[in-house]
């Protein structure tokens, strides 16, 4: 199979993870909370599908993510598809210099931390929610964002499917 071809198939299971995970925590209610910090898995999986499958996929899964947020009216129209395309290339980007398990959390850690600062410099300084609630819970959100990572990555790392087999050493002449 081409690898053009094989990298659309992965970035279009890695969508459709980005889709079931955010059916879960949304509709169910399945939430991962820790002191009222509430983590969200899809910046994780835009972060490692990026470091994983490249720019690319990582603008594609990034766009995804944040349609689902736009469909829900979860925020601004039109931001978080922006915030997580530009994300998702960066991490992409960065694949080549932090690649694996600490260039996810890296960009997860990232993407949680500018995500909150913009949530709090667009809506919660406006309804008087302090600083120190708001660093609390940015700080467990990181903790929980770092703590999952490798989870993210596993999950689409597992897209990839069977590996191909090495081809079998000839053995030695006598």
């Amino acid at each position: 199979m081409n690898k053009t071809w094989l990298t659309a198939l992965r970035t279009a299971l890695c969508i459709a993870l980005l889709a079931l995970a955010y059916v879960l925590q949304t509709s169910l209610g399945l939430y991962f909370s820790i002191w009222n910090a509430h983590i969200d898995l899809l910046p994780l999986l835009v972060a490692a599908a990026g470091i994983v499958l490249g720019p690319g996929a990582g603008l594609a899964c990034g766009l995804a993510a944040g349609v689902l947020y736009d469909v829900s009216g979860a925020g601004v129209e039109g931001m978080y598809p922006l915030y997580y395309m530009l994300c998702g290339i960066a991490c992409g980007e960065l694949r080549a210099r932090f690649g694996g398990v600490r260039g996810v959390m890296l960009c997860s850690a990232c993407m949680v931390a500018l995500l909150a600062l913009l949530r709090y410099l667009f809506y919660f300084q406006f309804v008087n929610v302090g600083v120190l609630p708001f660093a609390r819970d940015m700080a467990v959100q990181l903790v929980l964002a770092v703590a999952l990572s490798p989870l993210a990555l596993a999950l689409v790392r597992a897209t990839g499917g069977r590996k191909k087999a090495k081809p079998a050493a000839l053995p030695p002449e006598a």
